[in-house]
């Protein structure tokens, strides 16, 4: 047993692990030092490559639209077809559809703030062709409205599902970065600092660990990662697997400066969306386990070895205090 927890300790930076996380005190022998891994982010990865591939489709349906770059492959003929049949429409539809089952599936990806952005993505075409309908309109009733954007058409595919993945990747990238975890004798730490605005800082103390475990996904055993959940007894480490997206729109009137017919279209939208399943579980959030460590077993290992530890130096103590008495 001290032959592992040795092993552990002779691999950290000491100096390093108290100056990332400065809570950690004197009486504490930092023993392990992590962060999760990039590939426990893949399902993120992966949400933005499809995010690119639905603009990409509507994008290649217009481009070979054009007599210039016509194509007699059957693929091509088959997105060109759908993007003249559906248009822009096409794509909202799609991408509501891709934000209503990866919210509802209740992936990791499932968050409030991933949800409102495949939201956004996914109107903002919508939105900038409306823009442009008004611009037209008011050249009409001398209303004096001009859309700062280009005028819309459907090679604007293109540029949009560039930015909205690149926008994706760059803080999946960031949030990886921004957890911590640290294993010493006697706590496990989790710090949390994402673009400096939010931070959080939790310390578990290992006699107050009632339940442990690792459960490393399918993807996670093939590329030695997973994630390690610690429960205490006051509840820490479970969480209510419920994402929901409230709009604070209710239809009975309760927000008198919203038109009732805005109002109803805004719960048909939004209130299809945000319906979801809702089950008790291990928190998986990153700031609540040890999210995609690399080796998870060793670490449960480490971590029950050192709750052992800890027991029997309990014990001792209060043997030692019964003698004494």
């Amino acid at each position: 047993m001290d032959e592992f927890i040795a092993r552990f300790k002779s691999q950290v930076n000491n100096d390093l692990i108290r100056s990332n996380f400065p809570e950690i005190t004197d009486s504490e022998t930092p023993v392990w030092h992590g962060s999760p891994s990039t590939i426990s982010m893949a399902d993120k990865y992966i949400l933005a490559i499809i995010v690119f591939l639905v603009h990409i489709n509507f994008f290649l349906g217009e481009w070979f639209e054009n007599p210039e770059n016509a194509t007699n492959n059957k693929v091509f003929s088959t997105i060109i077809w759908l993007v003249d049949l559906t248009g822009i429409f096409g794509f909202v539809f799609i991408m509501l559809l891709l934000t209503k089952i990866n919210h509802y599936a209740n992936f990791s990806t499932s968050g409030k703030w991933t949800t409102i952005f495949l939201l956004f993505s996914g109107l903002f075409p919508l939105l900038w062709q409306f823009l442009d309908l008004v611009e037209w309109i008011s050249e009409y009733i001398n209303f004096g409205f001009t859309n700062p954007l280009p005028n819309w058409n459907l090679l604007w595919f293109l540029p949009l599902g560039i930015t909205s993945s690149s926008i994706m990747i760059i803080f999946t990238i960031l949030y990886q970065k921004s957890f911590q975890y640290a294993i010493t004798d006697k706590r496990i730490h989790i710090r949390k600092q994402f673009l400096y605005f939010d931070t959080s800082v939790h310390g578990i103390s290992l006699q107050k660990v009632e339940n442990l475990k690792a459960d490393p996904t399918i993807l996670g055993k093939i590329f030695g990662f997973g994630n390690v959940h610690i429960v205490t007894g006051s509840g820490v480490g479970l969480q209510v697997e419920s994402l929901g997206v409230s709009v604070g729109i209710s239809e009975d009137g309760e927000d008198e400066n919203i038109p009732t017919g805005l109002r109803r279209f805004f719960l048909v939208i939004f209130g299809w969306i945000s319906i979801q399943r809702s089950k008790s579980v291990m928190a998986t959030d990153p700031s609540n386990c040890l999210y995609g460590i690399k080796n998870p077993m060793e670490k449960y290992r480490l971590i029950n070895e050192l709750m052992d530890l800890n027991v029997g130096s309990v014990l001792e103590n209060d043997d030692i205090s019964t003698k004494k008495f």
